[in-house]
């Protein structure tokens, strides 16, 4: 049963198959949707299907094309977008679209009830997101819907046919080689229209619900467990019927129905008595001529949800469960012109659960509805900001005057280069600045203890040079005179660890003009050795530390701002590193930083993209290599990315800088690699930097923020409950 459950719920559009799961102490949000995206398949697009059809571990979509007589397959970017369709041609007004391994090959095919021409069409999966040509598959009169089981506990998939002009469902046993055998006939009720699968007795064969337009019922069909079924039970629900869900609506283990119901405008629920009988019907209204309806958790509360296709007023309507076998009010989203089909699925892997419709007009559109609901939410007190020289650029975080408070470092992007330190005070306020010179243009700074003194000093990239300045620790927040060390040109980045494993600190830095990465082995006294250069791609823009491939050596994460990569240079433990891998990530990556997002045990990668404004998220494997980029939109023109568990989940989370919109944007992690839409807050004016400390010691992580137009660091002190 549990195999079959996880075949249904992926593959079968708008008869989804869920169950519930008792998690009150999760609060739930107000469900919202992204405005629809529309992608184009052929002509009069009714019902989708969801499966992965090209095995890259992306969400793609099947569409059957009632008037073109074909299927369009759009394969899934893991974006929410997705990609010029491809056709297939099946039989005559194909009407509902299933998948399932009909031939034991481990690929996806698909199967079709084709209306006109009675027949059902099955296309083989090459396992590349095309198809061999259909076979065809003769069936009673009038098929309109189609759904995937097990019905003779063979191991073989078997395909169960709503047969409208025939009062009947019709039963096709899979042979395990992409045939089935002749149909077997079985009556439902007057003009069964949509199909569903599911236990409803828990004897542990597979059973049949079907909805009868003529008769405005829903009929149960209980199984034998061999291929043969008993007669119906039926059961009133609204006027019109036209489509069925299952789901376990009031957290009592045992299966619901959902249908939507066209002339009465409403949903009806019937739950289950866990003996194939159901309660009285409820509705709830939802918008006009609802034609399908398919169950999700929309809001990540543990309850599951119903959404319905309204044909007539072109659009959905979200019903959020309230766990007890009611909702809460509809609410309605755009759908695109006359909504019909609907499925489910995570199409942009932020852990929610997306939407995919078929639009039933002549230019053929399937619009995705992105989820962009909140489940947990982070909050900070309004900024205070505080003056950090002129055309502040990068913050680093230090006990600088040994009192125990997080003091700032702030490298001031000017030619009469300085840095600048404000000691913290420790309730997230900041002493005046401290001014230092450094070299021209400083960039980026870094904070380690370069002569084991046991106080902490500053490494600063000058952009406007060849070098980077070391200004040695007093350890009563001032410093030493800088001390001039040649790099590479256009020195931008700059880390600070043992790379050679003598127990002194060295640094790595990105040098933009020469893309390459220097590495300054450190003496043990604050100077360093002559560097050793190291080739990146065009333009390297930020570096961050990890054991990418578990040898417990330190390598580099490099930003690649020309390459639209993200570059990875594995250490050898002597200070040299071997020569880069690359991986793809978006428009002119900026900024790096370095996590386990999936709890895997392997470093992972966020990548800040200045010109898709989006971040990259790129799971390790643990062998040095990553996983295609997963993207998430954030503000406009980014600028940095950091990391820090900000809501104190043991999850997490990236913070995002971004000039354009002036706000840093927070990612809350919900593991696996799955992170919440943004949430935004406001910065200062042009923020180009963003940190994580405890600013003001309540165990919290808060963000500091270099603004370079106002030139001042704006404080974020968590508030999160």
């Amino acid at each position: 049963m549990t195999t079959f459950r996880t075949r249904t719920t992926l593959v079968y559009a708008g008869l989804a198959l869920c169950w519930g799961f008792l998690t009150p102490e999760v609060q739930a949000q107000d469900v919202s949707f992204i405005a629809p995206r529309g992608f184009s398949a052929a002509s009069y697009p009714v019902f989708v299907a969801v499966a992965d059809f090209n095995g890259d571990g992306r969400l793609d979509l099947a569409s059957a094309n009632s008037v073109s007589n074909d299927v369009s397959v759009l394969l899934g970017n893991g974006d929410g977008s997705f990609r010029s369709p491809r056709n297939f041609p099946v039989g005559s007004n194909p009407y509902s679209v299933a998948a399932g391994d009909f031939n034991g090959d481990g690929r996806v095919d698909l199967a079709i009830a084709n209306n006109v021409s009675n027949t059902v069409s099955v296309l083989l999966g090459n396992g590349d997101g095309t198809f061999q040509p259909s076979r065809n598959f003769f069936v009673c009169s009038g098929p309109s819907s189609v759904a995937v089981g097990d019905f003779n506990g063979d191991g073989r998939l078997d395909l169960a046919v709503a047969l409208s002009a025939c009062d009947a469902v019709g039963v096709l046993l899979g042979n395990g080689d992409g045939t089935f055998q002749a149909q077997r006939g079985f009556y439902a009720g007057a003009y069964p229209v949509s199909i569903a699968v599911a236990d409803f007795n828990g004897d542990g064969s597979q059973d049949l619900a079907v909805t009868n337009v003529n008769s405005n019922n829903a009929s149960l069909l209980l199984g034998n467990g061999d291929g043969s079924f008993q007669s119906p039970r039926s059961f009133l629900v609204g006027n019109g019927p036209y489509s069925v869900a299952v789901g376990d609506f009031n957290g009592d283990g045992r299966l619901d129905l959902a249908v939507a119901n066209l002339y009465s405008d409403n949903a009806s629920l019937l739950l289950g008595n866990g003996d194939g009988s159901f309660q009285s019907p409820r509705s709830f209204p939802v918008g006009s001529g609802p034609y399908s309806v398919a169950v999700g958790d929309f809001n990540g509360d543990g309850w599951l949800d119903l959404v319905v296709a309204n044909r007539f007023s072109d659009n959905v309507s979200l019903l959020a469960g309230n766990g007890d076998g009611t909702f809460q009010a509809q609410r309605t989203f755009a759908a695109g012109d006359v909504p019909f089909g609907l499925a489910v699925g995570d199409f942009n892997g932020d852990g929610r659960q997306d939407l995919a419709v078929g639009n039933d007009v002549f230019s053929g559109a399937v619009s995705v509805l992105l989820n962009n609901t909140r489940t947990q939410d982070v909050s900070f007190v309004p900024p205070r900001s505080f003056v950090a020289g002129g055309t502040p650029f990068s913050v680093a975080v230090g006990d600088f005057n040994g009192d125990g408070i997080a003091d700032l470092a702030v490298a001031d992007d000017l030619s009469a280069g300085t840095v600048a330190v404000l000691l913290g005070i420790g309730d997230g306020s900041f002493q005046a600045p401290r001014i230092f010179a450094a070299g021209s243009f400083p960039f980026s700074v870094a904070v380690g203890d370069f002569n084991g003194d046991g106080l902490l000093d500053l490494a600063v990239a000058n952009s406007g040079s060849t070098t980077v300045s070391v200004l040695l620790g007093r350890g009563d927040g001032s410093f030493e005179p800088a001390s001039e060390f040649a790099v590479g040109k256009g020195p931008l980045s700059l880390v600070a660890a043992d790379f050679n494993n003598d127990g002194l600190l060295d640094l790595a830095v990105a040098n933009i003009n020469s893309s390459n990465v220097s590495l300054l082995l450190g003496n043990g006294d604050g100077s360093f050795q002559p560097p050793r250069n190291f080739a990146t791609g065009s333009q390297p823009s930020s570096l961050a530390i990890g054991d990418f491939n578990g040898d417990g050596l330190l390598d580099l994460a490099v930003a690649e701002s020309n390459t639209a990569s993200a570059s990875v240079l594995l250490g050898t433990g002597d200070g040299s590193f071997q020569p880069r891998r690359t991986f793809p990530a978006g428009a002119a990556p900026v900024s790096i930083a370095v996590a386990d997002f999936n709890a895997d045990g392997w470093q992972d990668i966020v990548v800040a993209n200045q010109r898709s404004n989006n971040v990259s998220v790129l799971l390790g494997d643990g062998s040095g290599r990553f996983q295609p980029a997963r993207t998430i939109a954030v503000g406009n023109f980014v600028w940095s990315v950091a990391v820090g568990d900000i809501n104190g989940d043991g999850i997490p989370d990236p913070a995002v800088a971004s000039s354009g919109s002036n706000d840093v944007s927070v990612l809350l992690g919900i593991g696996e690699g799955i992170f919440q839409a943004g949430q935004s807050f406001i910065a200062g004016n042009a923020p180009v930097f963003v940190v994580t400390g405890d600013f003001n010691g309540d165990g919290r992580v808060d963000l500091a923020v270099a603004n370079r137009d106002s030139n001042n660091v704006s404080i974020l002190i968590n508030s999160t409950p």
